[in-house]
């Protein structure tokens, strides 16, 4: 049986964030949905993924897992630094081209 409410630990550039294994299992063709995919980030000495990546960015990814895909840009995030991290995680064309742009 796989366990479902398994707690993952991300860390995103020093910041540390927590998920369950079925928030991530939302969306299998992602680079967080995907355990074959994701096992290259896994840091078995502190018992986590560790992304270099954007920080500021990381709340909206993790957003889309919780919300079932909606995604928006963080105000302080550069469209261009944003669309990278969408790139990175494999989010896939759909939300690349349906998320929202937020600004002030």
């Amino acid at each position: 049986m796989i366990r479902l409410f398994f707690r993952y630990n991300l860390q995103v550039s020093g910041l540390r964030f927590e998920t369950q294994l079925r928030t991530l299992n939302q969306f299998p063709d992602t680079l967080l949905g995907d355990p074959s995919r994701r096992i290259r980030y896994f840091d078995p000495l502190r018992n986590e993924y560790f992304f270099d990546r954007n920080r500021p960015s990381f709340d909206a990814i993790l957003y889309y897992y919780q919300s079932g895909g909606r995604l928006r840009r963080p105000v302080n995030v550069p469209l261009d630094v944003f669309s990278e991290e969408i790139k990175f995680y494999e989010l896939g064309e759909l939300a690349t081209n349906k998320f929202r742009w937020v600004s002030v």
